[in-house]
């Protein structure tokens, strides 16, 4: 029951983002491999949670959103929300009574343009 209210909540927030996932090529050299392109794996619902400056700060992020537990999210992927680009930087799933009621997705801003 507490899995599917939470999914709802995320639902009612009414809020989507862009999931990409850079694929990798090449064998890399130094620094590691290449990430030439991102692959969309299109829209998922969130629930991005507005924190202050101070709270992100806290928490060693840019931003913080909540997903439901199915969303295809891991480390690495890049998600866009209102047109700003985020870095996924860790996916802690929630346990409620030993289900997995949704996704805590913490968020690194990307500021560097892109072409």
């Amino acid at each position: 029951m507490i899995t599917l209210d939470t999914a709802e909540l995320i639902r009612a927030s009414g809020e989507t983002a862009e999931l990409l996932r850079p694929t990798v090529a090449g064998a890399g050299g130094f620094a590691g491999p290449h990430e030439p392109s991102d692959e969309s794996l299109g829209s998922v619902q969130i629930e991005f949670q507005q924190l202050s400056p101070d709270e992100l700060k806290q928490i060693g992020a840019d931003g913080l959103c909540s997903m439901l537990p199915d969303a295809d999210v891991a480390e690495g992927d890049i998600l866009i929300f209102n047109e700003v680009r985020y870095h996924v930087s860790d996916v802690k799933p929630v346990n409620c009574f030993g289900a997995v009621s949704h996704l805590i997705v913490k968020l690194e801003r990307e500021y560097q343009k892109r072409d």
